[in-house]
């Protein structure tokens, strides 16, 4: 009898741990591939004078239609030390997608000629939705080219 209270207490935790789901994102009504997820480029340049500097690009998709975009800035010592570090920047804006793009515009401050401008950013998904390719486009700049990978 005791041997069967112990298998039914095991049998009880392993059903409670299986039912544990492993999935970082959250679950949604539609089948909106970026609801959820987070991906950032590391972009680094050359040694200058024994210093580099390195600026982290952050998206993150919050829900269905919300994201936050952020970026900072940090120069590093050939020690490994950090030198200087700039604040975040953190947006936030809409989106739209569709299929495996999506697109967001939002309002950006240009601090060198103290107005406003308009700017666009597309997203495009690989089919193994483990890299964003992204394109920046302000009005009067050129267009930038960003590769995010997943955040895990």
């Amino acid at each position: 009898m005791k041997l069967k209270y112990i298998f039914t207490i095991l049998g009880v935790m392993l059903l409670g741990l299986t039912s544990c789901g492993k999935k970082d994102s959250p679950k949604t009504t539609s089948n909106n591939p970026f609801a959820g997820t987070q991906w950032e480029c590391i972009l680094s340049s050359a040694e200058e004078q024994g210093e580099r500097e390195v600026t982290i690009v952050e998206v993150h998709f919050l829900d269905e239609t919300h994201l936050v975009y952020q970026h900072s800035h940090k120069v590093v010592k050939k020690d490994g030390s950090i030198k200087e570090i700039r604040e975040q920047e953190k947006m936030e804006a809409t989106y739209t997608y569709n299929g495996l793009v999506a697109t967001s515009t939002f309002t950006v401050l240009d601090k060198e000629a103290g107005k406003q401008q308009k700017a666009k950013l597309i997203l495009t998904m690989d089919e193994a939705k483990q890299k964003l390719t992204g394109v920046a486009s302000t009005e009067g700049e050129e267009d930038q080219t960003i590769t995010f990978t997943r955040k895990k």
